[in-house]
């Protein structure tokens, strides 16, 4: 049923994306209302596949098929608010296929049942991923507003901008909504981390174990850090955040597939 809800999901997202991504093109408001609600009903579905798969294993994700699932979910969930926040539709034609990029992966991904040790089979454990994700859903975000702020920029030094120039949110928009979505995921990161550090200590008596994932997220932190510090105290506004604001969600990318690769460690993927 699970595995079920999640196709549906992602046939819906994926329609949903079609819809947005026309809508950049083809100005139809009832465009963008379908692919809206296009785009709920597949966050809908989504929420349910999760919801079984809660029931079933009872535990949060273990396998990078898992986890990919939930990030998406929690991406999906990131938008749907900002799109309430900032009435504007348009933003889901980067952070839509974003998701269906990642639910798709999921599914495809071979399904294992695999089992958390028993010292990491507390709620700590719950607190340390629901964090974490919503963390990086809100640099997910902030990435996707970022594109299109460079799209924008180079539209109005263009000499004839084009169609995107009046479908795309204005540049002062798109700047404060990295900023919001770079304000949200860095205290959740922060917290992301912290709970992690804890949750090692009590598994294993140490706050650090050195692994990939564990080291590029600190460093990524770090980098996070000093986007905001420059963004409050340095006034780094516009293209430059922009396209730190890109590297950095890199970095998160890195962090949450790569980084074990290199240095295996506590991390299940």
């Amino acid at each position: 049923m699970e595995l079920i809800l999640s196709y549906v999901a992602l046939l819906l997202y994926f329609a949903a994306s079609l819809g947005y991504m026309g809508s950049l093109t083809a100005r139809h408001r009832r465009l963008l209302r379908t692919a809206g609600i296009l785009a709920r009903s597949g966050f809908a579905l989504h929420t349910a596949a999760l919801g079984v798969y809660l029931y079933q294993q009872g535990r949060p994700p273990a396998t990078l098929a898992e986890w990919l699932s939930f990030y998406a979910w929690a991406t999906a969930a990131v938008y749907i608010l900002t799109e309430v926040r900032y009435e504007s539709k348009v933003i889901g034609s980067f952070v839509i296929p974003l998701v269906v990029s990642l639910l798709g992966t999921s599914v495809a991904l071979p399904k294992t049942i695999e089992s958390l040790p028993p010292p990491l089979k507390n709620i700590g454990v719950w607190t340390h991923v629901v964090l974490t994700l919503l963390g990086n859903a809100a640099f997910a975000l902030a990435c996707c507003g970022a594109l299109m702020y460079l799209l924008q920029e180079r539209q109005l030094k263009s000499k004839q901008p084009g169609v995107l120039f009046h479908r795309l949110p204005s540049l002062n928009l798109l700047d404060e909504l990295c900023h919001l979505a770079l304000s949200v995921g860095f205290p959740l990161l922060t917290l992301g981390l912290l709970s992690g550090a804890l949750l090692a200590y009590s598994a294993w008596g140490s706050f650090l174990t050195w692994d990939g994932k564990q080291i590029w997220s600190i460093v990524t932190w770090f980098f996070y850090a000093a986007l905001l510090h420059g963004r409050l105290a340095g006034g780094w506004r516009g293209r430059k955040a922009a396209i730190l604001s890109i590297i950095g969600f890199c970095g998160v990318v890195f962090a949450s597939l790569g980084a074990n690769l290199v240095i295996r460690g506590t991390h299940a993927f």
